[in-house]
């Protein structure tokens, strides 16, 4: 193990008026990769896998690589996906617990009466906010310590999958500045979850639907083993629900305010059920707040994002997702009504994916683009140029292992080669 020497490109002086005792770093090389160390103020270390980043010059385009789940807690890099292993990449190995179980969690929950405070303060670090807080403190490290140092301009590129696909979505909305000399200029992401609150008994989603009828007739309104699987897994990701609120966990709520409030926990409605007046908050669970609960829920509105068109905006994106599990036929008594109906409030990986390119796309229609054109075949100029900076693709059914496929690599592969450079 060696200490970086704290000159520029190497470890930074400071970091944004932080202590210098804080800004120390250590690296070390395994198998051609350099595992890079530094703290996060007091909440514990954070890691940098560096691929291939001595092997090119540095104004080159760099990639980030956010994995599928926390891969803090191992003590080999992660492996890269088959189709960025040649690229120069910088994996941030973000610390959150929850999912996919471990060994770790497990003994937390079934031994937590012998855990000492020392203990659970350190489980603290690993929950929400952790990961956003690792992410945007590596974003910082690689900035001050991967830009040219003849200030060139070097592109940046972010791509993350599950639990990462949300972590790259927000990371780049909010650290895209286009006139930045060094910079994020977009980002692919597969199967995100881009909106939490999704999950939660007042979601408008659940609004729209005969819970009970549709239930009998097409199944949970939740789709896909991993999509559930991320649903069953939440609470431990997240611990409360408010957290499900926060843009950074559910990127769309940058574009829409969530058209639901916090409820006292993930089961329970935060609204007063009908035909309840205040005084019979006695009859409500326990667990419900000690206040007056609104009869119905706040409308969805839109939000201008970002506020400052100048400093940052949306460039390039492609978001890719599996393919829904199929609908079941229609019994013969449904109509055609009922499907067109379930086919709105589904809630998989699609539908998240759909949801965040609408809003984004939004974004560049409204305020980006300048006068709207339309050509002599009908076309609209600004509903082209939104469905090319924000490309939507399918890549087929998931194979379950938090990998693309070949169809999904293809796709990604030669977005990449279209934005980086062919290697």
């Amino acid at each position: 193990m060696r200490r970086w020497i704290p000159t520029r490109g190497s470890v930074f002086l400071s970091l944004r008026g932080r202590n210098l005792s804080r800004s120390r770093c250590f690296s070390i090389a395994v198998n051609d990769v350099e595992r890079v160390s530094f703290s996060n103020g007091s909440s514990g270390i954070v890691t940098i896998d560096l691929h291939n980043t001595a092997k090119v010059s540095s104004p080159d385009p760099l990639l980030i690589y956010l994995p599928p789940f926390s891969t803090a807690f191992s003590d080999r890099p992660a492996e890269l996906p088959r189709f960025i292993q040649r690229r120069p990449t910088a994996v941030i190995n973000y610390r959150w617990a929850g999912y996919p179980p471990s060994k770790d969690t497990a003994t937390r929950s079934s031994d937590s009466t012998t855990e000492s405070a020392e203990d659970e303060d350190e489980w603290s670090h690993l929950a929400w906010p952790a990961p956003i807080h690792d992410t945007t403190r590596a974003y910082d490290w690689i900035l001050d310590n991967l830009s040219p140092s003849d200030d060139r301009r070097r592109d940046i590129y972010v791509y993350g999958s599950y639990l990462g696909a949300s972590l790259a979505t927000s990371l780049t909305l909010t650290e895209t500045h286009p006139y930045a000399t060094m910079g994020i200029r977009g980002c692919v992401a597969y199967n995100g979850i881009y909106d939490w609150t999704t999950f939660l008994p007042d979601h408008p989603i659940y609004q729209r639907r005969k819970v009970h009828e549709l239930d009998r007739i097409f199944g949970p309104l939740t789709e896909g083993p991993e999509f559930q699987d991320l649903e069953r897994h939440a609470e431990a990701l997240f611990e409360r629900p408010g957290n499900f609120f926060d843009p950074f966990a559910s990127p769309c709520l940058f574009y829409h305010t969530p058209g639901l409030f916090v409820p006292p926990n993930f089961k329970s409605s935060a609204l007063l059920p009908k035909g309840l007046q205040p005084e019979d908050l006695a009859l409500l669970p326990r667990d419900a707040p000690e206040f007056y609960m609104p009869r119905k829920s706040p409308k969805e509105s839109p939000l201008s994002f970002p506020p400052d068109r100048l400093t940052s905006t949306i460039l390039e994106a492609l978001l890719l997702h599996s393919a829904p599990p199929p609908l079941p036929p229609l019994p013969p008594s449904s109509s055609r009504r009922q499907l067109r109906r379930k086919q709105k409030v589904r809630n998989n990986f699609q539908t998240q994916a759909e949801d965040l390119a609408r809003w984004m796309r939004r974004r560049v229609d409204k305020e980006e683009l300048g006068e709207r054109i339309i050509g002599d075949d009908g076309s609209d100029s600004w509903d082209i140029e939104a469905a090319k900076r924000i490309q939507l693709q399918v890549v087929g059914l998931s194979n379950g292992d938090f990998e693309l496929g070949s169809k999904g690599e293809e796709l990604a592969a030669a977005w990449l080669d279209d934005h980086m450079g062919i290697l």
